[in-house]
């Protein structure tokens, strides 16, 4: 039960990640073509007076500080995954290029605090 539901989350954030992409490629069609879909979710979508600067979990840690507790990330794209045809014959070819990019969970400078 506990997998299904993983799972369930997953595919939403997915969703999600993807119909503000569909917007974000709009943007970068019109105005910002020389920006990335990531770059746009991050300068157009997410950041604000409040949310200047984004990072991952393990590069705030790095850096000395930790997520407070109940933050949501932010998501982008990770870097695509290598497909892997010859690992899994029988499995069916991804209906879409986003299912071989993994989500990216991003938290900002007001969501961490210094250890």
């Amino acid at each position: 039960m506990e997998t299904q539901t993983t799972e369930h989350k997953e595919l939403t954030k997915r969703e999600e990640l993807r119909e503000l992409s569909k917007i974000a490629k709009m943007f970068q069609n019109t105005s910002c073509a020389e920006m990335t879909i990531n770059e746009i979710l991050i300068e157009h979508f997410y950041k604000s007076e409040e949310h200047k600067e984004f990072k991952t979990l393990h590069d705030w840690n790095k850096e000395g500080f930790k997520v407070n507790k109940g933050e949501k990330a932010f998501l982008i794209w990770g870097k695509p995954k290598k497909n892997q045809k010859n690992e899994n014959p029988d499995k069916q070819e991804p209906e879409d290029e986003t299912e071989f990019y993994p989500i990216c969970f991003l938290f900002s400078n007001a969501q961490v605090t210094k250890k």
